[in-house]
């Protein structure tokens, strides 16, 4: 895959190779519509919306998906043209990144759930960008209002909107550093819902980025109704 003219500004300056993992082996239990990568969005599966925006912006892309999923998921990526490597995920999140990141080609990846279709080729990069200078970057959204750490039922904490911010992906990293760190935490027995969770228990530094109000993950039927409706808009 060829960068666009967009990103050539600095994807001529380094050689450092990229790959896209997009984990979409998940049921969406929450979300109660079966896996949220074949959901539809205008007509077309989400995923093939997520893989789309980084055509050009990486060597290479990757998603885990279901086992008994796999010849479906070729079907719709040959009938849209599209060059992904498809992997069985396992049956957990976690598990899914860990064979991804374990069979990726690049020196980097970057990892963006299938779940936020709505990320601009903006965003996925300046993560990338980011993500040549620094081992772990994520993308993060401010928060506009102060928060409240609870705990059995207790106010503990209160926290100014400057100090705290919201996870999004994409996140970059250093493949060959997340991998270990994966496979430390399977030999352990240790999950996370995030790989960026296993980066700070192990003490490293995560580079923010801006992220984007847009971003949104679908996680229930509101969220999805609500992507219905903003499809028109956030697809242009």
């Amino acid at each position: 895959m060829q960068p666009d003219t967009v990103h050539q500004d600095f994807w001529t300056k380094i050689m450092t190779t990229y790959s896209a993992l997009i984990p979409a082996a998940g049921f969406g239990a929450r979300l109660g519509e079966g896996p949220k990568a074949w959901l539809a969005l205008d007509q077309k599966p989400i995923f093939v919306w997520v893989v789309s925006k980084f055509i050009g912006l990486v060597d290479e892309i990757v998603m885990a998906v279901p086992p008994d999923a796999l010849a479906y998921a070729e079907t719709v990526v040959q009938e849209h043209g599209l060059q992904v490597r498809l992997i069985e995920g396992g049956t957990t999140r976690q598990e899914s990144i860990r064979r991804m990141v374990a069979v990726a080609h690049g020196e980097r990846v970057v990892i963006h759930d299938v779940a936020r279709p709505f990320a601009t080729r903006s965003l996925l990069g300046e993560v990338i960008k980011a993500g040549m200078t620094h081992d772990a970057t994520a993308a993060f959204l401010p928060v506009e209002v102060p928060v409240a750490r609870i705990e059995g039922g207790t106010v503990k904490r209160y926290l100014n909107a400057s100090q705290v911010a919201l996870f999004q992906t994409p996140l970059a990293f250093n493949r060959l550093a997340l991998l270990t760190l994966l496979d430390d935490a399977q030999r352990d027995g240790i999950e996370r819902q995030s790989p960026i969770q296993l980066w700070l228990d192990a003490g490293r530094q995560v580079h923010p980025v801006p992220g984007e109000k847009n971003n949104i993950k679908l996680t229930t039927p509101e969220d999805l109704a609500l992507a219905q409706l903003l499809t028109p808009y956030l697809s242009r």
